[in-house]
């Protein structure tokens, strides 16, 4: 079987055209972020917020403004920073308990329409190589399980711990015909070494616990927010 280039078009957000005045509309997009800290840093893609005139979060929080404080465009990663205080921040998972192929993972966040209900969905999927498809240490490959605006969102373990963050999907094609399809996610170490570089004090969590996917969305709903981006025109 020859198969073609892989191609890794990320997640287009939602977008949201919202009438201003009767000369003027105003367009959105829409993803996902999570609290790293609960005193306002939230950990998201780049490619979600990258062109923002105007930043807004709700979910964990009540909505509330948002700016950008750092952004990595070739790891696809950003920090924004919020005056809202969270009730809870996200833990990433420690390196005692390491991430396997086939372990059960959940993606927690705001994809299509879910920005108008205000509630967090949630999928199941497993972890299908802890690299990226071509060998990349920067990706985890996990099963096709990602909508349009899970973008940024965090990809937990079964502990409720952050194992990635939510970023492409992927697929591979023989003949013109797609043989497989996948998700990526940007990978712990890289996590942690963005957050490392602008000096932010994320908690870390053992993972050696098994939660039911239900319990793993009630924590998350505590510091998993949408993101919406008035987007530059």
């Amino acid at each position: 079987m020859v198969l073609k280039p892989l191609t890794f078009p990320f997640i287009a957000a939602a977008l949201i055209v919202s009438p201003a005045h009767a000369d003027e509309l105003l367009t959105y997009s829409s993803g996902t972020g999570f609290f790293v800290t609960r005193d306002g840093t939230i950990l998201t893609n780049n490619h979600v917020i990258e062109h923002c005139r105007r930043i807004t979060i709700s979910g964990a929080v009540p909505m509330a403004n948002a700016k950008l404080v750092a952004s990595d465009a070739e790891y696809d990663l950003a920090l924004l920073k919020t005056d809202a205080l969270a009730n809870d921040e996200a833990h990433l998972s420690s390196d005692k308990q390491p991430l396997r192929k086939s372990d059960r993972v959940v993606v927690v966040g705001y994809p299509g329409q879910a920005w108008q209900t205000g509630q967090v969905e949630t999928r199941e999927a497993e972890i299908t190589n802890l690299k990226g498809p071509r060998g990349e240490e920067k990706w985890l490959e996990f099963s096709d399980a990602l909508k349009s605006g899970n973008s940024g969102g965090p990809l937990l373990d079964t502990a409720g711990n952050v194992v990635g963050v939510v970023a492409a999907k992927g697929h591979m094609v023989s003949h013109d015909e797609t043989v497989e399809k996948f998700d990526l996610a940007i990978s712990l170490p890289v996590v942690r070494r963005f957050l490392d570089d602008h000096n932010v004090r994320y908690s870390e969590a053992d993972s050696g616990i098994y939660l039911s996917t239900e319990h793993v969305t009630e924590d998350a709903r505590r510091f998993v927010v949408n993101v919406r981006c008035q987007v530059e025109r």
